[in-house]
This record gives C-alpha cells, structure tokens and sequence, in this order.
C-alpha cells in the first residue's frame, strides 16, 4: 500500500490544488460574510466593496500559497523532473489539438492522416491514432462531409501514469465544446470527450501516441463529473 501512494499523490496533485484552493476561498467567504452580517442591515455598499477586494485579495494570496505547496509535493515524488512533466504536458496539449483540429479541416481523411504521419515520426500506417482514431473523430464532426463543427479545448487533465527509468508515460482526459457548428451537423452538437495516452523520452522526444473519443455512455459521465466537485478518495 505505500507503494501506491506516490503514485496517488503524483495523479491528483492537481486535484488537491483545486480543492485547497476552493477550501480557502470558502473559509475566507464565511470568515467575512459574517463580519459584514454583524453590522447588520446598515451595512454600506463601501464596506461590501471592501468585502470583495479582501475576498480576491486572499484568493490570490491563496492560490500563490497552494502553488508553491503544489510544487513542493512534487518535488518530494521520487524520480520526478517537474519541468520536465511541464514541458511534457505541453507536448500533450499541442498532440491532442492536432488530432481534434481536423473536425473543420476541409481536407479528406487521407489526407489528414497524411500530414499526421508525415509531421510525427513517431506514427506510422499501423498506428491506431491514423488507422482509427482520425477517421472516428472526422466521421463524428461532420468533417468527412466538408468542414465539420469547430470545436474548442474547454478543459484537459493530464496525469503521469508511469515513471520507468528514463521514459515518462502520461494520460490525459479532454474535454472539446462545439463554437461553430459545420453545416453538415445538428444544431445541437455535444461536448465530446478524447481520452488520449503517450510517452516520451529524456529529451522530450513522443514516442507512443494513442487516443480514442469516448462513447455516448462515457461522455454523458464524465460531463455529469465535471459539473460536480470532486469527492474524495475512498481510504486504503
């Protein structure tokens, strides 16, 4: 079991950034909206003004606090390189928009997959990204018909999954909301849900890309979770 817990801490350090930082802003929140109260209803706009400057005050002045912490427990994980999961993550970012920016491509899934094989080397005509995923994604935004609906990074989570000597494994959850809706698609065009994996290497270097767009059933949970807090894990 304490084997497991750096892996715990190194999946959701992010999440417990959040959650600290919401904790912090809901304390500060009560702490003042009950100072504010006690002077009764002759509470002037000035004081409530005062109230908000302090509330964003100490939200910056928390969320500065938790960042370092945040960085902090990081460094603690054994075998972790910060910046170099930072520079990773933006590598993930950049792979996921070049697979999804095809939905208002105009160009054929060919030559999607094309450009994708002739841009990462790392991809070749046995790759499932091209063989699968590409043609997937194009047929479900309408882009095979022409230029499907645009969509738009609303939210990306990305985990390290696992640390083997040099080589860093990560996977991320992303969620894409429709800002214009191609004229070969519903009005009523959903959120779509990309979970997408990789790897890299020492000097950055992707090695394994994969990815797949979640089902109807998987993207209505996840769309459910992302409209509620996060619960705490179960103990143990």
């Amino acid at each position: 079991m304490k084997e497991k817990i750096p892996d715990r801490l190194r999946q959701h350090a992010g999440k417990i950034l959040l959650a600290g930082s919401g904790a912090l802003l809901a304390l500060s929140v009560v702490t003042l909206g009950a100072s504010l109260l006690s002077d009764g209803p002759a509470a002037s706009d000035t004081q409530a003004d005062v109230v908000v400057q302090q509330l964003e005050g100490n939200l910056g002045d928390a969320r500065a606090e938790l960042a370092t912490q945040h960085t902090a427990l990081l460094a603690q994980l054994p075998d972790m390189d910060i910046e170099r999961v930072n520079r990773d993550g933006a590598t993930g970012r950049s792979l996921l928009l070049s697979l999804t920016n095809s939905s208002a491509s105009t160009r054929t899934v060919t030559e999607q997959q094309v450009l994708l094989d002739a841009r990462y080397g790392f991809l070749d005509h046995k790759s499932r990204v091209l063989t699968e995923f590409v043609p997937e994604w194009m047929t479900a935004t309408g882009a095979t018909k022409g230029a499907g609906t645009t969509y738009r990074l609303a939210d990306l989570d990305i985990d390290v999954s696992r640390v083997q000597s040099l080589n860093y494994s990560y996977t991320g959850v992303a969620r894409l909301d429709p800002v214009r809706v191609g004229p070969n698609q519903s009005s009523a065009a959903k959120s779509k849900f990309v979970v997408f994996t990789y790897s890299t290497s020492q000097n950055g270097t992707v090695t394994s890309l994969d990815a797949y767009r979640a089902s109807s059933k998987t993207r209505d949970a996840l769309a459910a979770a992302s409209r509620k807090p996060s619960s705490p894990e179960p103990a143990g």
